[in-house]
């Protein structure tokens, strides 16, 4: 997202958990978001700084389990668009996803402050779209729906993308890179994981690991929650923080990604990379099933052979990428017609 404004010629600064991690690795100017269970709340006064506020992310408008007027997602997007209304800011949520049902304090905080004429949202599933025209129904928000933003990234890389001067390696030697999660139920997900990427490795492939999340407490606990020296050649590609070139660049070194994550099977498939999903929930099932995209759940993975995964269809995931890619473009065109108030 950030990378399209900028692009587009937009000064963009990141509101965020981690402004050095952002900085570093998207090159962006970057201020702490908001967060009032550390009195956060700086950013609130900035808002009155810029020309446009715009949110994005699949769960923004999640709700925090124990329903409150001021943690959780859902909580800190109104207090947002609270500021930008207050500031006469145009406020944008841009391919997001709606939790539902809402509890009445999270539908009273929405309609309040997410309904108000300065405010465009952008949904990114037919249900979230559809849940959001039932909540807002008299309000005076603009709402779209469109396809998740990370498809538009083909579009926004250079023609020779590679990582290191690293050209696919699909050209030189089979690589499979997994891309996984932690996953809590079942207890042996994890494990069929690594035996798999054990079946692809005596199949000559070079296994590597890489992960989509390396914030504290997130996906980087996978190295530790099972033995992944038993897969022959085995290597943990450095978590550093990347640019979206790179990412893509990464993930284009692979001949078949293996993933539990929902952007590293985008940004794959997006580039011609076959890629098999595992489904941990009905977000990852919509995901994969909506791509076209070859996938087991987790309760049923133990039936799973490495062989069954090579020799899936690929071909209808990259064409329906392909056409995902056209439709997020025209989401971004209603974000920027949106913040620059273009009718």
């Amino acid at each position: 997202m950030s990378r399209f404004l900028a692009e587009a010629g937009v000064d963009v600064t990141v509101a965020c958990l981690d402004p050095d991690y952002v900085e570093r690795s998207l090159g962006l100017p970057a201020v702490p978001m908001l967060n009032f269970k550390t009195a956060s709340t700086e950013v609130l006064k900035k808002v009155r700084d810029f020309d446009a506020v715009v949110i994005g992310g699949g769960q923004q408008l999640q709700e925090h389990r124990i329903p409150n007027p001021l943690f959780g997602m859902l909580a800190r997007v109104c207090h947002m668009a609270r500021a930008a209304r207050a500031y006469d800011v145009p406020f944008i949520a841009w391919s997001v996803g709606m939790d539902w049902p809402l509890s009445p304090v999270a539908r009273f905080m929405a309609r309040r402050y997410l309904g108000s004429d300065n405010v465009t949202l952008i949904f990114r599933d037919g249900k979230s779209y559809d849940n959001a025209r039932s909540l807002f129904k008299g309000r005076d928000c603009r709402i779209f729906q469109s396809k998740d933003a990370v498809f538009m990234l083909d579009k926004l890389l250079p023609a020779a993308v590679s990582w290191h001067g690293v050209g696919r390696a699909v050209d030189r030697v089979k690589r499979l890179i997994v891309s996984p999660s932690v996953i809590a139920q079942p207890e042996g997900a994890l494990r069929k994981i690594v035996a798999l990427c054990a079946d692809a490795a005596q199949r000559g492939y070079e296994v590597r690991g890489w992960h989509s999340e390396i914030r504290p407490g997130y996906d980087l606990e996978v190295r530790n929650l099972v033995d992944w020296s038993v897969v022959p050649g085995f290597e943990w590609l450095p978590p550093d923080p990347i640019g979206t070139t790179e990412v893509a660049a990464v993930l284009k070194t692979a001949s078949l990604l293996l993933t539990t994550r929902m952007h590293p099977a985008i940004i794959a498939v997006g580039q011609g990379v076959p890629s098999f999903g595992i489904a941990t929930n009905a977000k990852m099932r919509t995901v994969f099933d909506e791509l076209h995209m070859p996938y087991a759940n987790t309760d049923d993975i133990e039936a799973l052979d490495f062989g069954q995964i090579i020799d899936s269809n690929f071909e209808r995931s990259f064409a329906m990428a392909n056409e995902f890619s056209a439709e997020a473009a025209r989401g971004g065109n209603i974000v920027l017609q949106a913040a620059f108030r273009e009718t």
